[in-house]
């Protein structure tokens, strides 16, 4: 049996377990990458021998992993749950749990579970994070700008209806309209550069989502 267990973990960042449901989960079995996740043998959190489970989990999420666990039990169903693990050498890994409670003639007798590896996962998280932030800021910098265009355009519909207005009159009001027409013309000026900067925002987006599909597609 640890055959297969050594086996199945060669290549992963994860490990089995099966512990008491207690307040320290003290751990019964341990088999896969507790070393590398830990920085610990299991020999030495087995038993609570040197550390115990729940002295690894980092203090700010022990409460919480504890009370996801006790909800599930009590509802029935396994857990998923993510936190951080305190390594040997003092830095913090991310892991992510999946376990479940085995009962026996009706009472529960231990938990269960795979703990994984999260680092890839937390990667690709805080990417996404910085891709729809990106995306957020590009989209209000695109509305500010429609929002300029629009207030433009209005502007440019008053001036039309007063440079009809001042073409109708005579004398010396033909005046006013050339004042008018120049006043339009500045400001379709003005509405072409903003239209040219939401294109080129717009083409930039489009440039950026096509390389990142050739990318996704080339892995």
């Amino acid at each position: 049996m640890l055959e297969i267990y050594e086996s199945i973990f060669a290549t992963i960042d994860a490990f089995a377990y099966r512990c008491r449901n207690d307040d320290a989960y003290t751990m019964e079995f341990m088999q896969g990458a507790v070393q590398n996740l830990t920085g610990y043998a299991p020999d030495d959190i087995l038993g609570n021998k040197r550390v115990s489970y729940v002295g690894l989990t980092h203090e700010a999420d022990v409460d919480r992993v504890f009370k996801e666990v006790d909800r599930c039990i009590e509802a029935g169903q396994p857990w998923d749950v993510a936190y951080q693990l305190t390594h040997a050498d003092g830095h913090l890994v991310n892991v992510r749990e999946r376990g479940c409670a085995i009962y026996e003639n009706g009472e529960l007798a231990f938990l269960q579970g795979l703990v994984t590896g999260a680092a890839a996962e937390i990667e690709l998280r805080e990417t996404l994070q910085e891709t729809l932030d990106s995306s957020q800021s590009q989209t209000l910098e695109i509305t500010e700008l429609t929002s300029k265009i629009t207030e433009s355009l209005k502007q440019l519909n008053m001036l039309s209806i007063n440079a009809r207005i001042e073409a109708a009159r005579s004398g010396d009001a033909g005046r006013g309209f050339a004042v008018v027409a120049e006043e339009i013309k500045s400001l379709a000026d003005q509405n072409t550069k903003w239209a040219q900067v939401i294109h080129s925002v717009l083409a930039n987006e489009g440039a950026s989502e096509a390389a990142r599909s050739t990318a996704s597609a080339d892995s």
